[in-house]
């Protein structure tokens, strides 16, 4: 890696992926703004106090801004939740931060075979939204109308090729967000979860809402045209065997009932029911009024029976390449630094879903035993 020419596009990465405006930054560097833009431009190079300065302040490596991309990862479409209460800065900080994400996926892709995006190849426009949920479903092999199944929707979605980050499921605030990336026409959608606090109906529900959004895009429907909300109710709860499950269902604690079988929120329920038909307009308000007036809009019953376990890919390339002593977490970094994926161990762990002081390494780098990274796939 050259470690004498500063990469003026490195230096506005650093700066999206930790939600810092030039203003911000300008401010806490005591750097000029028109020199900041300046550096991003390689219009000129700052000089050896002000790199440190952005270095310390941006919280990157120094030899970072001194690297070049290997891997160019397009960033072809986007999908941002529209009830998002984070600051837009944040959100988009999150473009680089699954940019990043998906360098670690190749790095460790030389190693483990990760699944394929698998999607059903007879979806069509015209088909509507029963049909395309129904069709999904089955080539997913989730269920049949006879015996309806509460799912981790994470891990079935994982499992079909779809990359999912757990870093936001306890960050206040935020929301899913998607990416549609392609490496060398290899297309992949990342979904950064939400905070969700690990709580299957909630995961379920937004991930059925992402999952709708690729659909759209894989049909190539303006999202003005296709409710993802809608899709993740008639996803999540296929009609004939919500119909056969919901019958005498009528109170409050009745869809209390009903979502400890179906693992979904009661207000998905709840609208579910009404637009089949089954409970009025009127209920309906009725029961949602209910809902919001016993304070299950924050926080549903039952939400504590529903903890789900983290099921992160990178976390378990980590775990097996460490396990089968194929890596150190020393050689690890330092193989990850090879490859222009410069950050701070804390920065690693929390891309790769890892908890603190996983990648802790030891100071006495002499007694780390060298390994030959040679092309491994299971």
């Amino acid at each position: 890696m050259k470690k004498d020419v500063f990469n003026g596009k490195r230096l506005k990465i650093a700066r999206v992926y930790r939600g810092k405006s030039v203003d911000i930054l300008a401010k806490e560097t005591n750097i000029n703004k028109k020199d900041i833009l300046a550096f991003e431009d390689n219009k000129y190079k700052p000089t050896l106090e002000n790199a440190l300065k952005l270095s310390n302040i941006l919280h990157f490596p120094r030899e970072y801004f001194y690297g070049n991309e290997n891997v160019k990862i397009v960033v072809e479409d986007s999908h941002f939740n529209p009830n998002s209460r984070l600051p837009r800065v944040e959100e988009i900080s999150y473009k680089e931060k699954l940019i990043m994400l998906r360098k670690l996926f190749l790095f460790f892709e030389e190693y483990i075979g990760f699944p394929e995006l698998d999607l059903p190849n007879n979806l069509h426009r015209g088909d509507s939204m029963e049909t395309l949920c129904q069709k999904i479903r089955e080539h997913w092999d989730l269920w049949d109308d006879e015996k309806p199944t509460p799912l981790n929707l994470g891990d079935i979605m994982t499992a079909k090729g779809v990359i999912i980050s757990y870093m936001n499921v306890n960050k206040r605030g935020a929301s899913p967000f998607t990416q549609k990336q392609s490496v060398e026409k290899n297309t992949r959608y990342v979904i950064a979860l939400g905070e969700d606090r690990n709580i299957a109906p909630i995961r379920n529900h937004d991930l059925a809402c992402e999952l709708g959004y690729i659909i759209s895009d894989v049909l190539n429907i303006p999202l003005k045209k296709f409710d993802c909300d809608e899709f993740a109710a008639q996803f999540l709860l296929p009609k004939q065997a919500f119909l056969n499950s919901i019958e005498g269902t009528n109170e409050l604690e009745d869809f209390l009932n009903l979502k400890a079988k179906w693992a979904v929120p009661v207000s998905l329920l709840i609208y579910r029911a009404y637009s089949l038909g089954v409970i009025s307009y009127k209920k309906y308000n009725y029961l949602l009024n209910q809902w919001q007036q016993k304070g299950w809009n924050k926080s549903e019953p039952l939400d504590d029976k529903f903890k789900l376990h983290d099921s992160s890919l990178l976390k378990m390339a980590y775990e097996a390449l460490i396990e089968n002593h194929i890596v150190s977490n020393n050689t690890l970094i330092e193989k990850l630094y090879d490859r222009g994926i410069v950050l701070y161990p804390e920065d690693l762990e929390i891309l790769m879903d890892l908890k603190e002081n996983t990648l802790k390494t030891k100071n006495n780098k002499n007694n780390l035993k060298k390994v030959d990274f040679k092309r491994k796939r299971a």
